[in-house]
């Protein structure tokens, strides 16, 4: 009778056909063509989201988006990034929208060209990653969750609602730095033959990153070195893992990357280095509880390794991955969200695996990745339906900047003032203490729309403009060759230039009465104030702008 019993517990106890599928997915190895496919549908769909709409929606920062399409312009007018413009982000950021110029016309949609373009540089490079480190879904949440890094419509750390496609940099580099921290920190479980592969996928990576934005280069190159030190698959490879490293190194220093690298020092000279302990402390402790998952992974991976349970390079690998991301956090614009730090779910994923420890506990741990993926889902099902919402939207119709929509308002203190219900903001400036106004993203498209129809007139002959605000979107806008020499991102902690440089290729400039940035717009005029009264003297006054312009570049009435 007992052994009857017992044999009842033991079937009892086997898995179930669905159980079975669930196990094996979640242990069992996968193929390069099933993960490719399981991994490319939401990929897809995604896309489809994001490129569908005829119109592009910005709630937040519109200038950031502008700031891009304005390098892009440069480029596509033959200009070299750090040399005939100037910004310390790297030239790839608008190499992307270069390329969408070229498939979709010079319209803020070629911006989301160049996104989806970089989104399957990522889908490709995770899947070689993926596939030889982890099971069927475990492979296809990270690729899902690093593409949908890449192709969702907010920041890091805002609300899924708050649609903006500024520094979209930090989006592509947190996705490829997290692709090549898993191909460093996980060992692969298929067969040889795929190692100069991975090689020269993680040297893509490397190099693309370094043309984003250097800090994510240089947390990809102290990967590499790290890894080297901790983990055996890559210190087994070491020839392989040096090549990778030494030329990702000498392309860095290379003499055609000087102007790039002068640009970065120049930002760090101005004061561009994020370094108030203060502030990093309070963004931290303001979402600790964020945070406290990754703390107790790092003291679960120590106590495994203590107890034998888990290789030393488990809990090194955690706290690589915290510090790493903790640093490129503290060097970005965001509060708080340190997406690197969802790969340690990867590498418990990996050890748990090898421990056969229960499916559930390995379901368990997807979860930090699947809430990511779902934020980003969530954020791009409703932008593509408020993309469509015709009553809350205004969508410009009208200069290169057609089809760019953003929350409509139905009076905004520009109308106020034009009404006389307010006082000036920012006329004056020679008053000690100036009211501080900044402008939503309406009022942003109202006088930037202005200073073009302004400048398309039949006074004004096409030349090169410099407006004394954050971007410059002007020459975009109007299809005008842009000017040599300007700084794309003219906000805190970029160096200002001297006059002489900055408008030696310019014909007009613009002075906002309402800036996006108001302590920048008052600095500006402060530093170019008179060299702009003694070479650009002829002026015209509107609602919105202070025009100057050379005087050959004015036209009879």
């Amino acid at each position: 009778m007992d052994n009857l019993v017992a044999r009842k517990r033991e079937i009892a106890s086997l898995p179930t056909p669905a159980g079975e599928v669930a196990v094996g997915l979640l242990t069992a190895d996968t193929s390069l063509a099933r993960l490719s496919v399981a991994a490319a549908l939401p990929v897809v769909v995604a896309t489809w989201m994001l490129l569908s709409p005829d119109r592009l929606l910005s709630r937040e920062m519109s200038w950031d988006l502008l700031f891009n399409l304005s390098g892009a312009w440069h480029l596509h007018y033959g200009h070299v990034a750090h040399v005939d413009f100037h910004d310390p982000v790297g030239e790839l950021n608008f190499f992307l929208t270069t390329l969408g110029f070229a498939i979709a016309g010079p319209t803020p949609h070629a911006f989301l060209v160049g996104v989806t373009i970089i989104t399957y540089f990522l889908f490709t490079t995770a899947v070689i990653v993926a596939w030889r480190r982890l099971p069927l879904l475990p492979a296809a949440i990270f690729v899902v969750f690093v593409c949908f890094l890449a192709l969702r419509p907010t920041n890091i750390g805002d609300l899924p609602t708050a649609y903006s496609f500024a520094m979209s940099y930090n989006r592509y580099g947190w996705s490829a730095v997290a692709i090549l921290t898993l191909l460093l920190f996980v060992p692969p479980r298929a067969g040889g033959g795929g190692d100069w592969i991975e090689a020269i996928a993680a040297g893509l990576l490397l190099i693309a990153i370094y043309y984003l934005k250097v800090t994510y280069f240089a947390v990809g190159i102290g990967a590499v070195g790290f890894a080297l030190l901790v983990s055996p698959h890559i210190r087994g490879q070491w020839r392989i893992w040096l090549t990778v490293a030494g030329v990702a190194a000498l392309n860095a220093v290379a003499p055609y990357n000087y102007a790039y690298l002068a640009d970065v020092l120049g930002a760090v000279q101005a004061g561009g280095v994020r370094d108030s302990l203060g502030n990093h402390l309070t963004n931290f402790f303001a979402y600790a509880d964020s945070y406290a998952a990754y703390i107790v992974a790092f003291i679960v991976a120590v106590w495994m390794w203590w107890n034998g349970r888990a290789p030393p390079q488990l809990p090194l690998a955690t706290a690589f991955l915290l510090a790493a991301g903790t640093f490129l956090l503290s060097q970005n614009a965001q509060p708080h969200g340190m997406p690197l730090a969802i790969v340690i779910a990867f590498l418990f994923v990996d050890q748990l695996r090898q421990l056969r420890a229960a499916p559930l506990l390995l379901a368990a741990l997807l979860v930090f990745p699947l809430l990511s993926i779902g934020t980003s889902a969530l954020s791009l099902a409703a932008y593509h339906l408020k993309t469509g919402c015709e009553q809350c939207l205004l969508v410009v119709d009208d200069t290169n900047l057609r089809g760019l929509a953003v929350p409509a308002e139905r009076r905004g203190l520009l109308a106020a003032f034009a009404a006389g219900d307010t006082k000036e903001p920012l006329l004056n400036q020679s008053r000690a203490v100036q009211p501080r106004y900044e402008l939503s993203q309406y009022e942003y498209i109202e006088t930037i729309m202005e200073a073009a129809a302004l400048l398309a007139g039949p006074h004004y002959q096409p030349g090169g403009i410099v407006v004394l605000d954050q971007v410059n979107p002007l020459p975009f806008m109007l299809g005008w060759r842009p000017a040599r020499g300007e700084t794309l991102w003219s906000g805190a902690g970029m160096p200002m230039q001297s006059p002489d440089t900055l408008f030696a290729d310019v014909d007009h400039v613009l002075i906002p009465k309402f800036s996006s940035y108001s302590p920048g717009t008052a600095a500006a005029r402060a530093k170019y104030g008179a060299y702009l009264a003694d070479h650009f003297p002829v002026r015209r006054e509107t609602q919105s702008w202070i025009v100057v312009s050379r005087v050959p570049a004015i036209l009879p009435p």
